[in-house]
This record gives C-alpha cells, structure tokens and sequence, in this order.
C-alpha cells in the first residue's frame, strides 16, 4: 500500500472506506454535485511514517466528521497495522462527555469548544483541552432540488426554524408562499428538518443563526447528516441544515444573506476561505494532553496525519475544505515540538 517515498496510496483505502461505511448510507444517491472542489495545495507538508507503531486510540464526537474521523483512522491503521483506532460518531457534545470521562483520547467537534465547556475541562484535569482546527465547513441550509427559491436572509431562516425569531423579521414564515413562491407551493407548508440536540451543528445552528433561541418543536430531528439529506431528497417541501460535503444532485444549497438587502452567497470553498458566506465553521479535534509533555505516539501520529497533505487531500475527497497551507504547517510544527492549550492554539485569522 506505500509508494517508493514510504507514503501510503490512498485510492484501495478509500474504496474499502466509501463501501464499508459511506456507500450504506447513500445507497441510490448521486455523489455530491454543485460544488468546484478545490485543488490540493502541495506546499501542504506530506505525512512521512515514523517507523512500527502500535498500541490503541479511542476517538469519539461529531457525527458530520464521521467520514473525515473514520478515514483517517483507516488510512492509518493501513500504515500501522499493529495499532488499533476505534472511532464511534454520535455527535459532538457525546464526544467531549467522553473526553471529560477518559473514555476517549480526541473529540472531534463540529463547533468550537465554548467557555464553560473549558472551565469544566479545567475543573476535571487542571488544564486545558488541546485545540487542533483540522478542516473548513459550510454549513448548508438545503432544499429539495425542484425548490426555486433564489436565496435566504438568515433573518428568514431564523423565522423559518424557530417561533422567537431572534433576528428581528416581524412575521412568522410558515408556508412556501410566504417566500413568495407560487403555484403549487403559494400554499405548501414548510417542512423542517435538522439534527438532534447532541449534535454540534445544531448546537452552531443555533448559535449562529437563532442567536440562541429553540427550534420549533415541529422540526424532524435526524440522528446523522446524512439522514437529512436523504429526508429532504423525498419531500419537495422541505428545508434542513446540514454540512456541506453531505450535498449530492437531490437537493440544492440555498445561497444566504447574512442581513435584508444583502448579496446571496453560495456556499463554496471559495465563500467558505474569504469569508463571504456567513455559516462558514472549523472543524476541530480537541485531545486531553497535559501541558509540556509528549503525547502517546498513536496519538500525535493520528493529528499529524489529519493535518498532512494526506489528511487534507481526504478532506477534499470527503466535500469538506482544507485549512489555508501557512495554517496546516503551523500545526504541524507545533505536532512536532510542545503543543499549547485550547486557549491559544488558533490564530484570529481563523475564528468563527
């Protein structure tokens, strides 16, 4: 499975992936269409094996990472075959409760970790969880794909997903016609779906574009990403948020707004990097790693190779967005030497 330079060939690894995991939950689905994907940066430093390696690493969190978490560990155990990696999806917060627990070494996270999340951190272990920014995502509003609607304020969204309608927008938005669709969907009620409450995208969601406020009661709460999609995919008059590498050709990303009178913006890993689309959010892995001393090397191997060229090139496979070059590096030094705590770990340039 390794080329002349020691580096593993990816493509066998990937099928085994996508057939074993991904394939079950698409099955009858187009692959993701709508989006340019970007085209890897080979200044992205390459991952180079560090000799045997084996021993285990439990990882735990974000169902929307399930396919970057798990490919990653497949990938890896290619490399290593005496290490273990087990990885189990059942949302973000799941997966720092296991971190705080000890059940798991990373949590992978599709928001970033908050204030009292930490100070909890801190309580439990007396530092501060280890912030690794692996990935850029879109979070998508969709629409099943013969919906017409041009674009959405998230003002509109807002009034869509929750009763409060936090943003201001003075009329509640209970029927397609309200957006001013007409025809068979002048009267068609809006249909909402979205993900559990264990998920960090609804947690995002929430925050983001509810400001804080509840989703209506009404909504059909998916237990994975991918089940949204598929929801939308059989009801015309649906609306669901979800992460960008879930799109496929049944439903459309609707282009948002961040305020009335605004441009739409499409989600794109062009939108997404400048910042012109206005649910753009890291993707993050979060270890328990006492200040100023070595990882274990499963571990430190496993984060290395999700910031490697490797690692990002999955992440492209997968419809996410890498992080900017200068930024992957950075981390990768840091991997290299002591790492610092959450606190301190990314730079401003890349914050929600």
């Amino acid at each position: 499975m390794r080329d002349r330079a020691g580096i593993v060939s990816f493509s066998q690894v990937a099928l085994n992936l996508f057939v074993g995991v991904i394939a079950p939950l698409w099955i009858g689905l187009s692959p993701a269409a709508g989006q340019v994907r970007p085209e890897l940066d080979q200044k992205i430093v390459p991952y180079q094996t560090s000799g045997s390696l084996s021993g285990s690493l439990s990882i735990s969190g974000s169902e929307t990472m399930r396919p970057l978490t798990e490919s990653w560990a497949a990938d890896l155990r290619q490399l290593y075959p005496g290490l273990k990696i087990s990885v189990t999806s059942e949302g973000s917060e799941a997966g720092l409760a296991k971190l705080l627990e000890g059940k798991a070494q990373i949590a992978a996270m599709s928001r970033r970790i908050n204030k009292e999340e930490i100070a909890e951190f801190i309580r439990e272990f007396g530092y501060e969880p280890t912030e690794v920014p692996v990935a850029v995502d879109a979070l998508a509003v969709f629409v099943h794909k013969d919906n017409a609607i041009e674009g959405l304020t998230l003002a509109e969204v807002d009034a869509i997903f929750s009763n409060e309608r936090r943003r201001g927008l003075k009329y509640p938005l209970l029927i397609w016609g309200d957006l001013l669709l007409d025809g068979e969907w002048k009267e068609a009620p809006i249909h909402l779906y979205g993900r559990n409450v264990q998920s960090g995208t609804t947690t995002f969601f929430r925050e983001h574009v509810l400001n804080g406020a509840a989703l209506k009661k009404t909504m059909t709460p998916a237990p994975g990403s991918a089940s949204v999609v598929i929801e939308l995919m059989k009801d015309r008059f649906g609306i669901g948020f979800s992460g960008i590498g879930y799109q496929t050709s049944g439903v459309r990303a609707v282009p948002l707004a961040s305020v009335q009178g605004g441009r739409y913006v499409a989600p794109s890993f062009q939108s997404a990097m400048d910042g012109s689309y206005p649910l753009r959010r890291n993707l993050y892995l979060y270890v328990n790693k006492i200040p100023k001393t070595v990882a274990s090397p499963s571990l430190v191997e496993y984060v290395k190779f999700a910031l490697s060229q490797q690692g990002q090139q999955t992440v492209i496979a997968q419809g996410y967005y890498p992080l900017a070059t200068a930024e992957l590096n950075r981390l990768t030094m840091m991997w290299n030497a002591p790492v610092r705590a959450a606190s301190a770990q990314e730079s401003p340039k890349l914050r929600d």
